[in-house]
């Protein structure tokens, strides 16, 4: 599954004494005592001495009318002072560091066509994505449908482990069946490996990482 990379900005202390925070709304506090979420046991701090606020992609970090200060890159703030990565928080002599974390998030899996865009209408056969960020997403099962890797399948499956034409779904009569189409590594029904077989309701069908659950005509 293909995966991109999400910017998420956290800060960290430069000695490395402590794991790295995430700056999360609605954001962080830091001073002395436990009950900050980044604690720095230095004489001068107070107790609430800073607050970073996040509000969507914005961070602002706030002195709390301290003695000693907080300072951002070498200065000292006065009031609500936007921060970025690559700056530098001082407090106490403590330096913090806040920096910019590539986090992966799943990307789109799954490209339907033909007859697998069909309107569901009531009481037809379905398939239920039970997996990756489409999970949930119901298809209609009115008429052949063809699974595989290639764009021009009706359920394109975006996973290199998929074979070009890899599977179909037939609807004969009142039946499903699911039919490999002589696939590099198989397609599974709970989780055996078939060739053909006719599908029931519950039944969980398998292409490498992604699942469907068959729903049958209520």
């Amino acid at each position: 599954m293909e995966r991109n990379p999400s910017p998420m900005l956290k800060i960290r202390f430069k000695d490395g004494s402590q794991e790295p925070v995430a700056l999360e709304a609605p954001g962080k506090t830091i001073g002395q005592g436990g009950v900050n979420d980044i604690v720095i046991d230095r004489k001068g701090v107070n107790g609430f001495h800073a607050d970073l606020k996040v509000e969507g992609d914005s961070v602002t970090l706030t002195d709390v009318n301290t003695k000693i200060g907080t300072m951002l890159n070498g200065d000292l703030i006065e009031g609500p002072t936007l921060v970025r990565a690559g700056d530098t928080i001082a407090i106490g002599g403590v330096e913090l560091e806040v920096f910019e974390e590539q986090v992966a998030t799943e990307s789109k899996t799954l490209v339907l066509s033909g007859t697998a865009l069909l309107d569901i209408g009531t009481g037809g056969w379905s398939i239920v994505v039970d997996s990756g960020p489409e999970k949930g997403q119901v298809i209609a099962v009115k008429e052949k449908i063809l699974i595989g890797r290639a764009l021009e399948c009706d359920i394109s499956i975006l996973e290199p482990e998929l074979s070009r034409r890899h599977a179909e779904l037939d609807l004969i009569g009142d039946e499903l069946t699911l039919k490999d189409l002589g696939s590099s590594n198989g397609t599974y029904v709970n989780a055996d490996k078939i060739a053909e077989v006719v599908l029931k309701d519950g039944d969980v069908l398998r292409f490498f990482k992604v699942r469907f659950v068959v729903s049958a005509p209520s």
